[in-house]
């Protein structure tokens, strides 16, 4: 039911109980980002050649967000490093955010209510699938805690969990967080996963630290 790592952070950060998200705006955003790079990666469309990303194949079924970044992708007129993608992707992110969501509220895992306030129309999502949700972070534990196979295709979700801080999520407690990090940053660093797929999340997690230490700076010189 949930095909993409980009669903599966959604569904991550959104709050089990109330209608927001439980991850801050700067994260959120370069965060979903990345998630769609490394879909695209896993399916072979992109690669990363000396931290700059490259087009592979033009086309994706993943969904519309995902075909949009793709034909961004295919569209530049150069190769361009992986961390210009993501600040440049990330202005779009609520686009891609609401698209993704759309998908979630078909499959009946979300609910989206369409909201106003005097001329503003925002929405709001809801958690209606608690049961899917708590299987991915199931699956997260069971790869961290319990030594369940390590492979490809759960490593991308395990590359943002750490490069968007979000152990708070699938950890009980401060003991939980300090093994996990541990774990996850020695498995990014080993053979445990392919070269191809830990080149890419390497450069991913750059990126999104770099794109939220950008945000935060921009917001602090903004305050003063």
């Amino acid at each position: 039911m949930i095909e993409t790592t980009a669903e599966k952070f959604l569904l991550l950060i959104q709050h089990p109980q109330k209608s927001r998200f439980i991850l801050s705006d700067p994260y959120k955003k370069s965060g979903l980002v990345g998630s769609i790079l490394l879909d695209l990666s896993y399916e072979g469309k992109i690669d990363v050649e000396n931290g700059r990303l490259i087009l592979k194949k033009p086309d994706t079924n993943l969904s519309t967000a995902h075909k949009e970044v793709l034909d961004r992708i295919q569209k530049s007129s150069k190769d361009r490093k992986v961390k210009t993608w993501v600040s440049r992707f990330s202005g779009k992110s609520a686009r891609y955010q609401r698209e993704i969501l759309r998908n979630l509220e078909n499959k009946g895992i979300i609910s989206i209510k369409q909201k106003r306030f005097l001329f503003f129309k925002y929405y709001r999502t809801k958690l209606i699938n608690h049961k899917i949700r708590n299987q991915i972070i199931k699956e997260i534990r069971e790869t961290i805690l319990y030594n369940k196979q390590l492979n490809d295709e759960n490593s991308l979700i395990l590359g943002l969990v750490e490069s968007c801080n979000m152990y708070r999520i699938i950890c009980k407690d401060k003991q939980e967080r300090k093994i996990c990090k541990t774990r996850v940053k020695e498995w990014i660093q080993s053979d445990a996963i392919s070269q191809g797929v830990s080149k890419v999340i390497k450069e991913m997690q750059a990126a999104v630290i770099g794109a939220v230490v950008a945000s935060s700076s921009a917001a602090s010189s903004g305050s003063n």
